[in-house]
């Protein structure tokens, strides 16, 4: 399967695509490539508006969430999520790893009982 580097050209992520799957994002918006994040950016911006009951366009939206993502601020958000990312990653490690592991069901016994189990004896 032949895939290309995409970047997006509102926030500058990366992303490997099959080119089928990046022509069908640049139809969508315009003519632009924009990452899954973006393009939910970009549908919350109508929605929010939809909901002032102000109708916009997604070259609208497009153009509000790019002046959004390239302001000053930008990079220091960015930066920011990284590290707060960084960190919980790090405390669901410590987590894991702190925690004891989890004893064996007893043979025989099911864990969880209602209509949902495979048997049906609980029905």
């Amino acid at each position: 399967m032949e895939v290309e580097a995409a970047k997006c050209e509102c926030c500058g992520f990366t992303e490997e695509c099959t080119p089928s799957y990046i022509a069908a994002v640049r139809a969508e918006y315009l003519g632009r490539w924009v990452c899954g994040l973006c393009a939910e950016a970009v549908g919350d911006e109508i929605r929010r508006a939809g909901a002032a009951e102000t109708v916009i366009t997604t070259a609208e939206a497009l153009d509000r969430h790019v002046a959004f993502a390239r302001a000053p601020h930008a990079p220091a958000m960015r930066a920011q999520a990284k590290d707060d990312l960084v960190a919980a990653v790090a405390r669901l490690l410590r987590r894991c790893l702190d925690s004891p592991p989890p004893s064996p069901a007893p043979q025989g016994r099911k864990v969880a009982t209602g209509p949902g189990c495979p048997d049906g004896a609980d029905d």
